[in-house]
């Protein structure tokens, strides 16, 4: 009986997906359409710590608004996102699929408001609802998308499905790009 039982868990350890944080799958129009706050921004200071409770690591990133493509906040604003995850001294939280910033970065961002929290903004589906504007190989300006970690769970008709992504996407060249979510935003 206790074979029996390892070869159950086994199999069931071996037939689980790699580590994955499940997002419901929306493409860009509906992430305009849903996210309250969609911005442009470039990310100032980075920090983690840990919550009020010592019970998980979050990080905060400072971001400088340089265009508004939806919501009510003005160019030159400066906001503040929380993210789940961090490292803290030694201590470190990973969560998969968790948006990733660093100072500098030109970003896209769709947000919706903390609502444990006044002023803080979260990451609509986590690195779902993150874009970033980066020089690929050939020196080209690029609207970047890593949802390595998120697996999306489809709800279109038919059976469920999972779909993982393993690599960086290239969403194209950022004017191409903003001007679909400007128009997705207009409607």
């Amino acid at each position: 009986m206790k074979r029996l039982t390892r070869w159950a868990l086994a199999g069931l350890l071996l037939a689980l997906p790699a580590a994955a944080t499940v997002v419901i799958a929306q493409n860009y129009e509906q992430l305009a359409q849903t996210s309250p706050l969609v911005v442009r921004a470039t990310v100032g200071q980075v920090q983690a710590a840990w919550n009020e409770g010592h019970t998980t690591i979050e990080t905060f990133s400072e971001l400088q608004v340089s265009a508004v493509l939806k919501g009510k906040v003005a160019p030159g604003a400066t906001l503040m996102v929380r993210s789940p995850g961090g490292i803290v001294g030694n201590v470190g939280a990973r969560v998969s699929g968790s948006p990733k910033f660093t100072p500098g970065e030109d970003t896209l961002l769709f947000l919706e408001p903390a609502a444990d929290a006044p002023n803080v903004w979260l990451v609509a589906g986590l690195s779902l609802g993150k874009v970033t504007f980066a020089k690929n190989a050939f020196g080209e300006l690029r609207a970047m998308r890593d949802l390595r970690g998120i697996a999306f769970y489809d709800r279109s008709p038919g059976a469920p499905k999972y779909q993982t992504v393993d690599r960086p996407e290239d969403l194209g060249m950022p004017e191409d790009f903003l001007a679909r979510i400007r128009k997705a935003v207009a409607r």
